[in-house]
């Protein structure tokens, strides 16, 4: 027999509790509009300005769903439209999203929404073949110094300010969530036993999470190696931020 694990999906952004107040429409894109942004899921778990952009859109396959106002179980009623309908009926409104669930090609939204002086459960289905991006619209002032190591020698690196600044949290968030639960954590996971699996990484796949997931719009880089270990840092080196995984 064969057991296979489907690992939960994990996005960089949230938008769990967040008000979408406007769906913008350019041909078959969509972007969502959030009152008070989105929530970080990585360390140090920020909470930014930003929305959300869907890309080729299929409006024939994307629905919503107005059901029963308590949200609790027993028997409701309720209608099912086209998004594109959904636009057009309800011009200002407040969708408060309570869960997110991500398919193929599909992302679902279940939450409140308050419109027309009226409050209902809500669920609005996306169909995307195109991609989804989170848009995080913080600026991040320039890149800093860091030194990696993991018990080998130690790198210098550059890296985002925000990175730096807190190097500890997004080092840890990494080491002990993104590469045992991320959605490339087979890259990292090594079989010891048959009872026993280990994690291998270091400075390389942390600067390429950085670049590929948490902040694909900046280039952090592994500047040189110091040619010694992490406590054994030359002088000149020793006010900069640094982590041994």
């Amino acid at each position: 027999m064969r057991e296979t694990i489907r690992h939960n999906i994990k996005t960089p952004y949230s938008l769990h509790d967040m008000n979408v107040i406007a769906f913008e429409v350019s041909g078959d894109d969509l972007t969502l509009r959030m009152q008070s942004g989105m929530v970080q899921t990585t360390a140090p778990y920020r909470q930014p300005d930003g929305h959300v952009k869907f890309h080729d859109v299929r409006w024939d396959f994307s629905f919503v769903y107005l059901l029963g106002v308590t949200g609790n179980v027993g028997t409701f009623t309720g209608e099912k439209m086209f998004l594109k309908d959904f636009f057009e009926r309800y011009q200002q409104f407040g969708f408060c999203v309570m869960d997110e669930t991500y398919g193929y090609n599909m992302t679902k939204y279940c939450g409140y929404l308050t419109a027309n002086r009226g409050h209902c459960e809500c669920i609005i289905e996306i169909y995307h073949e195109g991609d989804m991006v989170f848009v995080d619209e913080t600026e991040y002032v320039g890149m800093k110094e860091v030194i990696l190591s993991h018990d080998s020698e130690a790198m210098l690196c550059l890296v985002p300010a925000e990175v730096a600044d807190n190097l500890d949290e997004y080092c840890l968030e990494f080491g002990f969530s993104w590469v045992w639960n991320g959605p490339e954590n087979g890259r990292y996971l090594k079989r010891v036993n048959e009872d026993l699996v280990g994690a291998m990484f270091g400075a390389a796949e942390f600067i390429d999470y950085l670049n590929r997931w948490a902040f694909p719009n900046f280039q952090s880089k592994i500047i040189r190696g110091l040619g010694c270990y992490d406590y054994k840092i030359p002088a000149e080196y020793q006010k900069l931020p640094r982590h041994n995984f």
